[in-house]
């Protein structure tokens, strides 16, 4: 019996469509429509996150066997064979061993990947898997939705069980947002961790960028400042590595004017500080100090090699005397320095800076929103300083139903914007909608739960800053939805679940 294979595939069934609008410019949130999964099955399974057009037939569908085949388009780019390995990789756990590659269809039942159609959505990251008895075909419009629509495939399958079969279904999907990042720091365990999170929540989920916050780590400009746990070079390039096979890009995120504690309270690197007495901000009329800075940030860069560098920028007055050392420099002036000053650095590099986006807000302007301009006229100088290609990070940790503070830094003419949510559900719903709401990048799931990283804090108290990763994958992919407490599924369970699978 001649195997049907992808040759004789069906065509995925048209599925009611999901306007990729979703906002309106000056409608209030609280009146924004959000795309809407369509299943017409009640016992389907829960994806996460969840598709924007899905449509399960049967239960009961491809069942795989070892003797299913990968079939694959010819000249598949490195970036593409990602989907191939995560696939023979996924199955191999399932079946005992991996599954055989081929060009064409056998007489065996196949997994067909291939490159985008008609059919599949015509967005960036947007992926079809269509799953039939007799075939499974997996499409991308890119390497990453080909990458995405695998791990759906696998998640299709399930966790902690050893099931061969697969549901009857056609899903087309993408995602709302661009960037869907999650915050670390690093440190001497943190490889391990960070591999387990890559490997068992964040590529699964569907998160595609990480931002490592690399100060504690043993860099060659001076291994003195580091601390006895730090990280290592070595360790981050393995990271690095792990992440990137995984379709995850990694940025560094390096603080370079405030929070300088790591490298101003070592030796007499005080010296260095705008306040000696609070060695806290870089002086940056210091020549010495900034040339010293420089070192660790242009090693950071050379061993990322990102599309883009955050250099932090956040709170930079908050301890000590700032100004001090460069009086008569006004505060905003002197911060708006430290802003241009690596905002050419990097333009030499050919590439943008991130900064943090606190500085350029008064609280009261953007209520309930939060900044930490002091004064309105502080907050206006800085906005109207910054150069309009620097990616301005803006960091709400409210459980608002509103966020001004994006609205204000959109009509300032910033272009590249990106919010930051924390561990509170309502936060990370709500936030994402206001950053879909102003055409923002993406969002960054962020960590505060000490500067070295390591498994233990899922002992703590702080586990819920990582089980909110599930919800931070969900809302970022759609671009915020239904409240938490109406979600088919708990962040807790499901972050246990995979977490060890």
């Amino acid at each position: 019996m001649l195997g049907l294979g992808c040759q004789r595939r069906p065509r995925s069934p048209k599925l009611p469509s999901v306007p990729d609008k979703v906002v309106e410019e000056g409608v209030p949130l609280s009146q924004v429509p959000f795309p809407k999964p369509v299943s017409v099955q009640p016992q389907a399974p829960v994806l996460i996150p969840r598709p924007k057009e899905v449509r399960f037939e049967s239960l009961a569908g491809f069942t795989l066997t070892p003797e299913t085949l990968i079939v694959l388009p010819s000249g598949l780019k490195p970036e593409e064979q990602r989907a191939v390995r995560a696939l023979q990789e996924g199955l191999a756990r399932r079946l005992g061993k991996p599954l055989r590659l081929a060009s064409a269809p056998g007489p065996s039942q196949a997994i067909c990947l291939e490159r985008a159609d008609s059919q599949t959505p015509e967005k960036p990251e947007g992926y079809t898997l269509t799953i039939q008895p007799e075939s499974i075909r997996v499409t991308g419009r890119d390497a990453r939705g080909l990458f995405w629509g695998v791990q759906t495939l696998l998640q299709l399958l399930g966790k902690n069980t050893k099931s061969t079969t697969l549901p009857r279904v056609a899903i087309r999907d993408w995602p709302t947002l661009s960037l869907r990042a999650v915050h670390l720091f690093h440190g001497n365990r943190a490889l391990p961790f960070h591999q387990k999170l890559i490997q068992r929540i964040l590529t699964p989920l569907k998160l595609n960028a990480l931002f490592l916050e690399v100060e504690q780590v043993r860099w060659d400009a001076d291994p003195s400042v580091a601390p006895p746990w730090a990280g290592t070079r070595a360790q981050l390039k393995e990271e690095l590595a792990f992440a990137r096979e995984r379709s995850i890009t990694v940025y560094p995120l390096l603080q370079s004017l405030g929070h300088m504690g790591w490298l101003l309270g070592k030796g007499n690197n005080a010296r260095f500080a705008e306040d000696p007495a609070t060695p806290y901000a870089l002086c940056l009329n210091d020549p010495a100090a900034v040339k010293y800075l420089e070192r660790f940030v242009a090693e950071a860069d050379a061993l990322f090699q990102a599309p883009a560098f955050h250099v932090g920028l956040d709170e930079v007055a908050m301890r000590g005397r700032f100004p001090y050392r460069s009086r008569p420099t006004a505060a905003p002036e002197l911060f708006l320095k430290g802003v241009r000053h690596w905002h050419d650095f990097f333009a030499a590099r050919g590439k943008p800076i991130s900064v943090w986006a606190d500085m350029a807000l008064h609280a009261p302007e953007v209520n309930p929103a939060f900044g930490t301009a002091p004064r309105a006229t502080d907050a206006a100088q800085i906005r109207a300083g910054i150069p309009k290609d620097v990616i301005l990070a803006d960091w709400q940790y409210g459980t608002h139903d509103e966020f001004p503070s994006l609205r204000q830094l959109k009509n300032a003419g910033f272009q590249k914007l990106i919010a930051a949510s924390w561990y509170r559900p309502k936060n990370i719903q709500t936030l994402s909608r206001a950053a879909v709401q102003v055409g923002a990048q993406g969002l960054i799931q962020t960590t505060w739960c000490g500067y070295e990283s390591h498994e233990d804090v899922l002992k703590t108290q702080e586990k819920r800053q990582f089980t909110a990763m599930v919800l931070a994958a969900e809302y970022f992919w759609n671009g915020g939805g239904p409240a938490p407490e109406e979600l088919p599924f708990s962040p807790e369970a499901v972050f246990d679940q995979y977490w060890s699978a």
